[in-house]
């Protein structure tokens, strides 16, 4: 199939060029995917964040260890696209070596990524069975109701529910139970947190916490005109963070395609060269 000493590339040469130059493409959109995942400033993040080192379960924690491994995944890939395009290019007995080398370092990168994404496509189911009632043990123990906090958690599920145009995990009954939240305000007590309100401009909120609502007395007297009391949250976080978990898996999965065909082809190329073995 391959004659390397007659000093013209073969069509599995062409096309583990082609294919090694796919997978370095992917692998720098895998890098800068980390990259930015990493760097993401989105508040839903600290949802799952704070508190995360005292508990057993944390999506964010997983999402960051996803990220880091899309960044050293990303270059590990880059190299070994560059060397099969090196490979591919090469007519000497370099191209051996260079084909040996890349095969087996794809095939372990193939083996670890196939196990990665059976992880993440598990984890994906954790999601609805733990996160729930993760959520709403946060809101019983840390959520403090003040559009201007600072504390992580708070700060998140109010820049969800402004986000999404929702109030609570399952209902705004979930701040019933909620011991850091003080209630009393100028004009009473509070039934709803202000974030489940509706806003003049949420971009306003989102970008610079600037809280203005369509009716002040809102958090007081919410209703369907001036709330979203009677949209809960849990849906809308749900499907954003098994979105971010499935581009990760897609990502993988697309990559893990590229690298089995380059396996591939870098075997039958190496097969083809029996001058070089002994």
């Amino acid at each position: 199939m391959v004659c390397l000493d007659r000093g013209r590339t073969t069509f599995g040469e062409k096309l583990l060029f082609v294919i090694s130059s796919i997978v370095f493409a992917v692998g720098s959109v895998a890098f800068g995917l980390g990259m930015w995942a990493l760097v993401d400033k989105n508040k839903i993040n600290f949802l799952t964040k704070d508190g995360a080192a005292s508990s057993n379960f944390s999506i964010n924690g997983l999402l960051e260890s996803a990220a880091i491994v899309l960044l050293v995944g990303g270059v590990c890939v880059m190299v070994l696209g560059f060397i099969g395009c090196f490979g591919a290019i090469m007519q000497n007995k370099c191209v051996f070596v260079c084909m040996c080398s890349y095969a087996i370092f794809m095939l372990l990168i193939v083996i670890l990524e196939i196990a990665a994404i059976s992880i993440a496509a598990s984890f994906r189911g954790k999601i609805t069975r733990e996160m729930k009632s993760f959520l709403i043990q946060r809101i019983n123990r840390k959520y403090q109701g003040r559009v201007d906090t600072n504390e992580p958690f708070s700060l998140g599920l109010d820049f969800a529910q402004v986000y999404f145009q929702c109030c609570g995990i399952d209902s705004y009954a979930d701040f019933n139970r909620s011991s850091e939240w003080n209630r009393t305000g100028e004009q009473g007590i509070m039934k709803i947190p202000p974030a489940c309100c509706k806003l003049k401009d949420k971009d306003a909120f989102l970008k610079h916490q600037k809280y203005e609502p369509i009716n002040w007395n809102c958090p007081y007297n919410p209703t369907a005109i001036n709330s979203y009391m009677s949209k809960p949250c849990w849906k809308s976080i749900e499907d954003h963070l098994k979105s971010r978990i499935g581009v990760i898996i897609g990502i993988a999965a697309f990559i893990l395609v590229s690298e089995k065909l380059c396996v591939v082809v870098a075997g039958c190329i190496i097969r083809s060269m029996p001058k070089y073995f002994g």
